[in-house]
């Protein structure tokens, strides 16, 4: 958790267990319950899965991708998801490009037709030309399906549409028609992505310090839900947005530039 995250629940003392040097999930809920923990607050998914079947230790989980799954019916589980909410994105995207109408995105039923749902319904005033995939193979093809027709592409966090092996495939696209590519990951920057709204990982530790707390000062856990991240991180490739002629509305002035990337203002969820 980050040192502001942690500030929070002082007085409390935290305990370290790393799984890399201790592997074994008896071993590690052995150590948890002799130390008579009051909490735990687990950093991944292994570590969320090591600890689940302890019931009697109230849980505050990070970073985990699809935590329902992991969660099931325990009422002694709590945390932050590890999603971008539609409305913090497009937000962003408003606050940027407000021009932009038009999105284009290629998403797998299985993984992703949730985020098609949730994204119409919070920006009815955005088209979203949404193309179903139900391979990666089929990408390049879906791709061209939306020549001439998009103003932006949006990258999912669906491993069917976004994976190494169709990367280039939406770079290229977004080179030839002039449209950028909204990410999820930092990582697609180097990539030729020429937006990314990702994760605060200082204000998901605010907040689950803040959940902590609640339960530490006697909140049932059943009373302190998941809850999605209320702020987000705004990164632009300056490099690429040259390339594609893009107006932004706000411009960097006066904002924390990292290398040759421009980051703007966290926001925060109204």
């Amino acid at each position: 958790m980050p040192a502001c995250g942690g500030k929070t629940v002082e007085p409390y003392r935290f305990h370290e267990i790393d799984l890399s040097k201790n592997p074994i999930k008896s071993a590690v809920q052995q150590q948890i319950l002799e130390a008579r923990s009051d909490l735990i607050l687990t950093l991944g998914r292994n570590a969320l899965l090591a600890v689940r079947d302890i019931r009697e230790i109230p849980i505050v989980f990070l970073l985990v991708v699809a935590p329902e799954i992991i969660i099931e019916d325990r009422d002694n589980i709590t945390g932050i998801n590890l999603g971008i909410p539609a409305s913090l994105q497009f937000g962003e995207l408003a606050r940027l490009l407000p021009q932009v109408r038009r999105i284009g995105v290629i998403y797998n039923t299985a993984h992703s037709a949730m985020d098609i749902q949730q994204a119409r319904r919070e920006r009815p005033d955005l088209q979203f030309v949404a193309l179903n995939a139900q391979s990666t193979r089929e990408v390049p093809a879906l791709l061209e399906e939306l020549h001439g027709k998009v103003d932006l592409i949006w990258l999912l966090l669906d491993i069917t549409v976004t994976n190494p092996q169709v990367l280039e495939s939406y770079i290229l696209f977004s080179f030839r028609d002039k449209v950028p590519v909204l990410a999820f990951s930092e990582k697609y920057l180097k990539s030729g992505a020429a937006i990314v709204v990702t994760f605060d990982l200082e204000a998901m530790g605010d907040q689950a310090a803040v959940m902590a707390a609640r339960i530490l000062l006697g909140t049932p856990v059943s009373a302190v839900l998941p809850a999605d991240i209320d702020r987000v991180k705004t990164i632009i490739n300056p490099t690429v947005a040259r390339k594609l002629q893009l107006e932004f509305a706000e411009k960097c002035l006066d904002e924390k530039v990292v290398g040759e990337y421009c980051v703007p203002r966290p926001t925060k969820s109204q």
